[in-house]
C-alpha cells in the first residue's frame, strides 16, 4: 500500500468538506440570525513501520472530526417593524414545524397567519407556528377595539429559550437547530431581553472566511501534489528492469 498517496487523498476529501462548510457560511452571510460553522480537523491512525522500531510512526492523513457552531457577537438591524424580534443573548425562539416537531432559532422576522378559526397566529417567515414560554402556539392579542394588535402584549408572549450546553445544540436547514442529549433540553428563560423592531444579523466575518478559502485551497493543491508525486514514484518503481 503506497502511505502517501492515501494520506494525501484523505487530505483532499478533507479539504473539500472544508471548502462546503465556509462555502456555506459565505452565502448565508445576510441570512439574519444565522451563526459560523466551523470544521474541525483531527489526524486518522498511526502505524509502527518496523517492530523493532516502535518509535518510528507513520501517519495517515486527516479527516473533519465534527462542526461546531460560533456563537461569536453580531449586530443588529434596526427594522422597526413590530413583528421583528432581535435577541442580544445566546438565546431562542421556538418554533413548530406543520410535523408539530419543535425546532430553534434566533432569526426573529415574524409574521402573521389567519387559521380557519378566524384567529390570528404569529409565525416564523417558512409558515412555523411561533411558540410562548409554555411552547404553545401564539394567538396575537388586539387592542380593545380590534383594529390593530397589541404589540407590547405580543412581545410578552413571545417565548426565550436557552440550552446549559449550547454547544450542543444540532444545526438543521432553513436556519434552525434542534436539541440533543449534550446540549440538554430547552429551558425557557422569562428574563431574556428581547429587541423589538430589530433583527440579529449573521455573525459570519467575511475577511475571515476568505482567508480560510485561501488556506483550504492552498491545502488542497498541495495534498494534490502529493497524490500526483507518489503515483508517479509508484510507476517509476514498477519500470524499474
Amino acid at each position: 500500500m503506497n502511505i502517501a498517496f492515501h494520506t494525501g487523498k484523505s487530505a483532499m476529501i478533507a479539504q473539500a468538506q472544508a471548502l462546503n462548510v465556509y462555502g456555506n457560511n459565505i452565502a448565508n452571510v445576510n441570512t439574519y440570525g444565522y451563526q459560523t460553522i466551523r470544521p474541525s480537523f483531527a489526524d486518522c491512525l498511526y502505524s509502527v513501520q518496523r517492530a523493532p522500531e516502535e518509535d518510528w510512526q507513520t501517519g495517515h492523513g486527516t479527516y473533519i472530526q465534527k462542526t461546531d457552531v460560533m456563537f461569536d457577537e453580531s449586530s443588529f438591524y434596526y427594522t422597526e417593524r413590530p413583528l421583528d424580534f432581535a435577541l442580544p443573548s445566546e438565546g431562542f425562539f421556538a418554533v413548530e414545524n406543520r410535523y408539530g416537531d419543535i425546532n430553534y432559532t434566533r432569526d426573529g422576522a415574524f409574521a402573521m397567519t389567519q387559521a380557519d378559526t378566524g384567529e390570528w397566529y404569529l409565525v416564523s417567515g417558512s409558515g412555523e407556528y411561533v411558540l410562548d414560554y409554555n411552547n404553545n402556539r401564539i394567538v396575537v392579542p388586539f387592542n380593545e377595539d380590534g383594529t390593530a394588535p397589541d404589540y407590547d402584549e405580543l412581545r410578552s408572549m413571545v417565548g426565550v429559550f436557552e440550552f446549559e450546553n449550547v454547544y450542543g445544540i444540532e444545526a438543521a436547514a432553513t436556519n434552525r437547530y434542534s436539541a440533543t442529549e449534550r446540549s440538554g433540553e430547552a429551558i425557557a428563560n422569562r428574563d431574556t431581553e428581547k429587541i423589538q423592531g430589530a433583527l440579529i444579523t449573521s455573525n459570519v466575518n467575511l475577511a475571515d472566511m476568505m482567508v480560510k478559502l485561501i488556506e483550504t485551497q492552498r491545502a488542497y493543491q498541495i495534498s494534490s501534489r502529493v497524490v500526483t508525486t507518489s503515483d508517479e514514484f509508484t510507476r517509476l518503481a514498477n519500470n524499474l528492469r
